[in-house]
């Protein structure tokens, strides 16, 4: 009879611990994503490439003005070949980039112009979804000043279900902030590529 209270014990323990990993950690992955509850690392690049890849197009354009009205020198050329050559490795970065809906991940995406941190509001925010390129991450939300107001290191993302392990996520919790913010990124790939940028 003794055993009996033993077990019971034993088993209350567990279930507190798992309880107390749930609400500190992850104790699994069974998340429910909604649209305003997530945000995802792959999206937030893809953005910073996109703006990128507008700045070289203004660069391309006037470059070529000034190739038009005979204008050019050697340098000129020189800028526009770089310019160029810029904008395909963007475009080329891109495509490697995994979607959600690749990895048969159906969950509603964000409402536009979701994930800009300009117009978006964090105040439902609870997961980050990176590939499984991702190490580790420091993603920090700055305000207009420059200033640091939230955010801070991920290390200890863990596989999401349903992906085939191609996405992780993470528990992050965002504040809602009224003005306008900015976020930067650094991501510590697993394949020892690092990637810092800044999506506004």
């Amino acid at each position: 009879m003794k055993k009996k209270p033993i077990i019971i014990i034993a088993f209350a323990a567990l279930l507190i611990a798992s309880c107390l990993k749930d609400y500190t950690g992850h104790g699994g992955d069974k998340i429910e994503l909604t649209q305003d509850n997530y945000l995802y690392e792959g999206d937030l690049y893809r953005i910073y490439l996109d703006q990128e890849i507008a700045k070289l197009d203004v660069t391309i354009a006037a470059l070529n003005d000034i190739i038009d009205n005979n204008q050019a020198d050697q340098t000129t050329l020189e800028d526009l070949k770089t310019a160029e050559q810029a904008k395909e490795n963007l475009v080329s970065e891109i495509a490697t980039l995994i979607s959600l809906e690749q990895v048969g991940l159906r969950i509603p995406r964000p409402r536009p112009p979701c994930p800009q941190p300009v117009s978006c509001d964090y105040s439902l925010f609870e997961y980050l979804l990176a590939p499984n390129t991702v190490e580790k991450m420091e993603i920090l939300i700055l305000n207009a000043n420059g200033k640091t107001i939230g955010g801070g290191v991920i290390d200890d993302l863990s596989p999401l279900s349903g992906t085939g392990g191609m996405i992780q996520f993470s528990k992050l919790k965002f504040d809602s902030y009224k003005e306008p913010i900015t976020i930067s990124v650094k991501v510590f790939g697993v394949n020892g590529k690092d990637i810092n940028y800044i999506v506004e």
